[in-house]
């Protein structure tokens, strides 16, 4: 029986891929507390027993369908389309889930959810996941999902669900990654200099600020019916990637009822005027032992 063992919130921001020294000159002296972060997530996934990721990547974009990526091994290099100059002819190479991909488009089926499992090698690739594999030295099975772009809260927690169910049917000890960050939305070009800085004054607008420490705030205390019911007032900020990132992994684990506090891993910082943090979920009294 498989069984979640893990979950996190993470950023990926791309800025985690420039060298130390390139970091700190880009940022004023300031060096991101998110690289250090993933030492503290590696090793939390290890101590609790994770054998696969499930990584909900906030690029990957799909459309009619909620997707996951169901091929056996991704190895090749990955140049960002969108900033090639932080992240270059990057090596990857990792397993797939392919059994715990079929066993989620098996569930979905039965729920009469739009999910489609795509074992083809050649499916493209983003950073919200590469960046992720990179940082955290991860060399067992990957199961990649999308973000379908014109889905509700709604639909992401009842895929979620879906995914938790096959989960639970599966042989995976599993450690679930939202790769995404909170609010989302750059600066005009004209200005961009003044949004470098990872320093949390440097978000986009001080009401983004104040409403993703609003559901920060709710993350630690473990109140995901709250995150939930404030959605509607949350989009407006632009939550990366619809928020879907979080509200599949809610829905895997328990949708509204569940319960489990967060742990900030970073500080709440900017990227580019957006809103970045790791936050780890306190599962021991909610997952079944391994």
């Amino acid at each position: 029986m498989g069984t979640i063992n893990a979950a996190a919130l993470v950023s990926h921001q791309p800025g985690i891929m420039i060298p130390e020294e390139g970091r700190i000159a880009m940022n004023g002296g300031y060096d991101t507390t998110l690289v250090a972060g993933f030492g503290d997530l590696r090793a939390r996934l290890d101590a609790a027993g994770v054998d696969t990721l499930v990584i909900i990547d906030t690029h990957w974009f799909t459309t009619a369908f909620h997707v996951v990526a169901g091929g056996d091994r991704y190895t090749g290099l990955y140049t960002s389309e969108e900033l090639p100059m932080m992240i270059a002819d990057l090596p990857y190479d990792f397993p797939g889930a392919p059994a715990l991909a079929a066993l989620v488009a098996q569930v979905g089926a039965e729920r009469m959810l739009p999910v489609f499992n795509t074992p083809n090698l050649h499916l493209g690739i983003q950073y919200p996941t590469v960046n992720l594999i990179h940082h955290l030295h991860w060399d067992l099975p990957v199961l990649r999902i999308g973000i379908c772009q014109h889905a509700e809260a709604h639909n992401f927690l009842d895929f979620g669900a879906a995914l938790g169910e096959a989960i639970s049917r599966s042989d995976a000890h599993v450690g679930i990654l939202a790769s995404g960050g909170m609010s989302h939305r750059f600066p005009p070009l004209d200005s961009s200099s003044n949004h470098t800085k990872n320093a949390a004054e440097h978000v986009i607008t001080a009401e983004a600020r104040a409403f993703d420490e609003r559901i920060l705030g709710k993350w630690v205390e473990g109140d995901h019916s709250g995150v939930i019911d404030a959605y509607p007032e949350y989009k407006p900020f632009k939550p990366e990637g619809l928020l879907g990132h979080y509200l599949i992994m809610a829905g895997a684990l328990g949708g509204r009822d569940w319960t489990s506090p967060g742990t900030q891993l970073s500080e709440y910082e900017n990227a580019f005027g957006t809103g970045q943090v790791h936050v780890w979920f306190d599962l021991a009294g909610d997952r079944q032992p391994a």
